[in-house]
């Protein structure tokens, strides 16, 4: 009876001491949230996730790997990617935190005939930590199983966005405000205000020429203020897609605007046919309400503000 005490005691103890391993993710920055995206310009950059455990790892070592099929459970397979410099041994207890270098170069080379130049569509990996875990009675298991949370996308993204629509232009006191339609697949859109060069001395359609100013924001706001123009001037607009790898579109169909001067409320009266009249009870009150009323309403309009 006592020794069938002390072997329970025995293996009472021995289970407290052992818990089960996770492994937790996550990305610097996070710009791109649990999803790192890259394009062909970025294919063979190096991207990072950190990582940190809690648990034992009394059955095997923790691997760390990139799954092409998005399974991080059993070993690795074909076109996976072991990442071996990070591989954590068994039974370990001071190595608790680390960081992955992933090159999407690396990635699909694991693939025969897979290249950042060949890869035409977009292409995605599991971030895995995998290793064999204990059940109730400490047997090892016979397969390993992923232990990582949460789950961080490596995905390539080689296709631009399609070009957006022809931006809407309205003129402002020294600038242009310009709204976008967002095409999908785009995380931010960038406006570019160019200047516009004649073709040929019998001023034929202008054409684009430099750029005078762009401006890139999220698609969450999709009405720019294009600032340091000149009044009077026509220049030309062209809209961008951008997507989370950074593909930029091709450029929308030329738009066109002109700064406008705001003039202030009595130039614009006067430009309405309002005439100074010199008291109230002067005549021509018919011409002078009218001219005040347009005058007031084009005051308004010029004054206003788009950002």
């Amino acid at each position: 009876m006592r020794l069938t005490f002390a072997v329970l005691l025995l293996f009472a103890s021995t289970a407290l001491g052992q818990t089960a391993p996770v492994v937790n993710f996550a990305v610097p920055g996070a710009s791109q949230g649990t999803e790192i995206v890259v394009s062909k310009a970025t294919c063979g950059d190096t991207r990072t996730v950190t990582w940190s455990r809690t648990g034992t790892l009394p059955c095997s070592s923790l691997v760390f790997w990139l799954s092409s099929d998005s399974n991080c459970s059993g070993d690795p397979g074909d076109g996976d990617l072991v990442l071996d410099s990070e591989e954590v041994p068994q039974n370990n207890t001071t190595t608790l935190s680390g960081t992955l270098e992933l090159k999407m170069s690396d990635a699909l080379a694991a693939t025969p005939n897979l290249s950042c130049d060949t890869q035409a569509t977009n292409k995605s990996y599991r971030v895995c930590a995998s290793t064999k875990k204990q059940d109730s009675l400490l047997a090892c298991d016979d397969t390993a199983s992923g232990v990582g949370t949460p789950t961080i996308v490596f995905t390539l993204d080689p296709v631009a966005p399609l070009a957006p629509a022809v931006p809407t232009v309205t003129g402002l006191d020294s600038a242009l405000s310009v709204s976008v339609t967002v095409p999908g697949d785009t995380s931010q859109m960038k406006v570019q205000v160019v200047e516009l060069v004649q073709s040929g001395d019998d001023g034929g359609t202008p054409t684009a020429g430099a750029e005078k100013v762009s401006k890139v924001q999220t698609t969450d706001n999709t009405v720019f203020r294009m600032e340091g123009l000149e009044n009077g001037k026509l220049y030309g607009v062209f809209a961008y897609a951008i997507d989370k790898a950074g593909n930029q579109s091709d450029p929308s169909t030329l738009a066109t605007g002109e700064p406008i001067p705001s003039n202030g409320f009595y130039a614009a009266y006067r430009e309405a046919g309002g005439q100074e009249t010199g008291g109230c009870g002067a005549g021509g009150g018919g011409l002078a309400l009218g001219a005040v009323v347009a005058a007031l309403g084009f005051w308004m309009m010029s004054r206003r503000k788009l950002s």
